[in-house]
C-alpha cells in the first residue's frame, strides 16, 4: 500500500513525454477498460512532446500525469469534443497502483482544472457498467450518470455509462 501524499500530479510537460510513451505502452498491455487518443504513446519522442507542448496551449485539452516516487503510475487526458463546450476525460493507472487514491489524485486534478483554467462547461466520461470500482469512484469525485450507452470498442460489444460533471453554471 502506498502513501496517498506521495503521489504527485502535474501537467505533463514536454521534457515528460518519453515516459509518458513508456506509461501508455505498458498501460495499453495491462487493460482494455480505457481508450485514448491513438497518436497518444505510438509518436516518436519528439513527436509527443511537440504534442504534449500544443495540448499546454489550450484551455479545453488536457495531459496529466500522475507520479509515485521516480515512477509514472497513471494518466488523464482531457479532449474538448468538436468545440461542444464538453470535455471527454480519459483515466489510466497501472495495474499495481489501482485502488491507491491514484485515480481519485487524477480526477481531482482535472476537476479542478476544469473548474478555474479550463473553457468548458461540463467534463463527460464513459465507463464500462461493470467496473463497479470506477463508477464510484467517480461518483464519489462529483459525476452524475447521464446516459447509458452501448459501444463497439476493438471489436466488442460493451455496455456502458456516460457520467457527467458540470463545471460551470
Amino acid at each position: 500500500m502506498i502513501n496517498s501524499t506521495d503521489i504527485n500530479v502535474k501537467i505533463a510537460q514536454p521534457h515528460d513525454a518519453e515516459e509518458v510513451i513508456q506509461l501508455l505502452s505498458q498501460l495499453k498491455s495491462e487493460s482494455d477498460s480505457f481508450t485514448i487518443d491513438p497518436k497518444l504513446g505510438e509518436l516518436p519522442v519528439e513527436a509527443q512532446a511537440r504534442e504534449i507542448m500544443l495540448i499546454n496551449q489550450t484551455r479545453s485539452f488536457l495531459m496529466v500525469i500522475a507520479r509515485y516516487k521516480d515512477k509514472l503510475v497513471g494518466i488523464a487526458t482531457v479532449q474538448e469534443l468538436e468545440e461542444s463546450g464538453f470535455g471527454e476525460i480519459g483515466v489510466a493507472v497501472l495495474k499495481d497502483y489501482w485502488h491507491q487514491s491514484v485515480g481519485t489524485h487524477l480526477i481531482n486534478f482535472v476537476i479542478n482544472w476544469g473548474i478555474h483554467d479550463s473553457n468548458l462547461e461540463r467534463l463527460l466520461l464513459l465507463v464500462k457498467k461493470t467496473n463497479s470500482n470506477a463508477v464510484g469512484l467517480y461518483k464519489k469525485c462529483g459525476f452524475n450518470n447521464s446516459k447509458k450507452r452501448i459501444i463497439n470498442a476493438k471489436g466488442m460489444v460493451q455496455s456502458t455509462i456516460e457520467m457527467q460533471y458540470r463545471l460551470k453554471k
